[in-house]
């Protein structure tokens, strides 16, 4: 028992300080496990179960977390670059494992652990920073959904290295095999779970029946039992079955996690100074290599330069499963505990940088430097419409604009974007419409009317404050930012229809009134000067 209160004692101290730093708790468990093992080092066997039991807990927990209805919008460049991330990753870990020497095995053990980005970190990143409904959100659910059926798929594959690919054939064939049992417990189990919820003991003992029953028929399959274990979790995904049975199994599935990576800290040899440079070069191939390919790839998918640019953030560090993926390989007798300790420190390395390169500090400095195919141009005419945000409101309304035949300017922080419209003979001008230096150059302050739909409200105080004689239409959600608006000298526009409506008809009413003012005057008024 003392192993086990080792353990506990080591991922409390863990846990307390990866809030107090602020980085995922993943990491600090493996490194709270790593000292243990210099201490006071547990029992084999009692590390071998719990490490059985937490990879269990774990990979049911991350294949609860992805429902595919989640991604919906982005399926199609959630697969490109899922897909293309991977493989491509994968060959170049491969290539530089061979480089740093490791023999085939290792190597590919090797490639596979860094190909794939960490299910359980990004998540937490998107629910804390409240992006999981964005759209670089839905598409980093949706990449790291494919990436973790594509590792999973690969261990069958992993195992016949050296040996027989037919018994790889095989192995995938029964991952194919659950993962289709998975569909049809997702699609027909759905309403015989929901009737448990008003039961405490029956939606605990649900959940575990499922799991134990996957991980039963994996091993029947002749698969590791990780494979079984994600496609419970994947099978009981759909909302409001997920919401269920995560209230129930997180606490225990935290737990059994926390004391997982504590464990195979302990497990994975101190690191020499050869591990330590091995790791280090491969966690830079994994970031290298993952930003501008994934930014590239997601352009080309459709979103924007800096949706883009935040994802590739975001998937910069391997997986959890890489963890699994080593440990399943040293249980199996595949790799030694030296590939192991790499793979660890990999995985240690990327998770600890992920939250202090994944800002929008960060994301804003790559946008800003992102290769642009024309350089931003300025405004120098007068009595135009400045349109702050290129994003699908502000479309939307420029789309009106540009049928009504009306001057516009935009002002966008997104290359990519600004490039589209730049073709199309709108001009624009790049950077960020909070910064007073762009809305000089965009002559916010000689514009006949300025349209914000820019995300975060308080970005709009400089350019009211810049022209407060202009009249300046503000897209807001709710009536407290309506009232802030107003106190500040601008027009509140509570929803995306009445933005495009409210100014057409503004344009209307001053073109009928500047008309009214020339026949009190005397003067004959043109048709141009009658339209808006």
């Amino acid at each position: 028992m003392h192993g086990v209160a080792l353990l506990l004692l080591a991922a409390a101290v863990a846990h307390l300080l990866s809030r107090r730093i602020g980085v995922p708790a993943i990491p600090v468990l493996i490194l709270a496990g790593m000292a243990t093992a210099r201490l006071a080092p547990p029992p084999v066997q009692l590390l071998e179960d719990v490490l059985v039991l937490g990879v269990s807990f774990l990979l049911f927990l991350a294949g609860l977390e992805l429902d595919p209805r989640r991604v919906r919008g982005q399926t199609r460049a959630a697969t490109l670059v899922g897909t293309l991330q991977f493989v491509l990753l994968a060959v170049a870990g491969w290539v530089v494992a061979l480089i740093l020497g490791f023999r085939d095995g290792g190597a590919a053990y090797l490639a596979i652990a860094v190909a794939a980005s960490s299910t359980l970190v990004g998540v937490r990143l998107l629910q804390t920073r409240g992006g999981i409904y964005e759209p670089y959100g839905r598409l980093v659910l949706g990449v790291l959904l494919i990436q973790d059926g594509l590792v999973l798929a690969s261990i069958p594959l992993l195992a016949a290295v050296g040996t027989s690919w037919t018994s790889g054939l095989i192995g995938m064939g029964g991952v194919t095999v659950l993962g289709g049992l998975a569909v049809v417990v997702r699609v027909r189990g759905a309403r015989w779970l929901l009737a448990l919820g008003d039961d405490p003991e029956l939606a605990l003992l649900a959940p575990l029946t499922f799991l134990f029953v996957f991980l039963l028929l994996g091993s029947w399959l002749g698969l590791p039992m990780v494979v079984g274990s994600f496609f419970a979790g994947v099978a009981m995904a759909r909302f409001p079955v997920s919401g269920i049975v995560r209230a129930d199994m997180a606490p225990l599935g935290d737990f059994f996690a926390a004391l997982f990576f504590t464990a195979l800290g302990v497990l994975a040899q101190p690191p020499t100074t050869a591990q330590l440079l091995d790791a280090s070069v491969l966690a830079l191939v994994v970031i290298v290599v993952t930003v501008p390919l994934v930014t590239m790839l997601a352009e080309h998918a459709g979103l924007s330069a800096k949706s883009a640019i935040k994802a590739a953030l975001l998937l910069s560090q391997t997986s959890e499963i890489s963890l699994i993926i080593g440990l399943t390989g040293v249980l199996q007798g595949h790799i030694d505990r030296a590939v192991l300790t790499v793979i660890v420190l990999v995985t240690t390395a990327t998770m600890l940088l992920t939250p202090f390169i994944a800002t929008d500090r960060v994301s804003w400095w790559l946008t800003h430097r992102h290769p642009s195919r024309r350089q931003s141009q300025r405004a120098d005419q007068d009595r135009h419409v400045l349109l702050l945000g290129a994003g699908s409101t502000g479309m939307q309304l420029l789309e009106d604009l540009v049928i009504a035949g009306i001057d516009t300017v935009v002002v966008d922080d997104d290359p990519a974007v600004l490039g589209r419209l730049r073709e199309a003979g709108i001009r624009t001008v790049r950077g960020d419409a909070a910064d007073r230096d762009v809305l000089l150059r965009a002559r916010a302050d000689h514009a006949r009317v300025i349209v914000s739909t820019i995300r975060h409200l308080h970005d709009n105080e400089v350019v009211l404050a810049i022209a407060p004689r202009v009249p300046t239409l503000v897209r807001v959600f709710d009536d407290a930012d309506a009232h802030w608006v107003a106190e500040r000298g601008g027009t509140a526009v509570l929803c995306t229809e009445a933005s495009a409506s409210a100014l057409m008809e503004w344009m209307d009413r001053e073109a009928a009134e500047l008309a009214t003012r020339l026949r009190e005057r005397g003067l004959r008024v043109s048709s141009e000067t009658a339209a808006p």
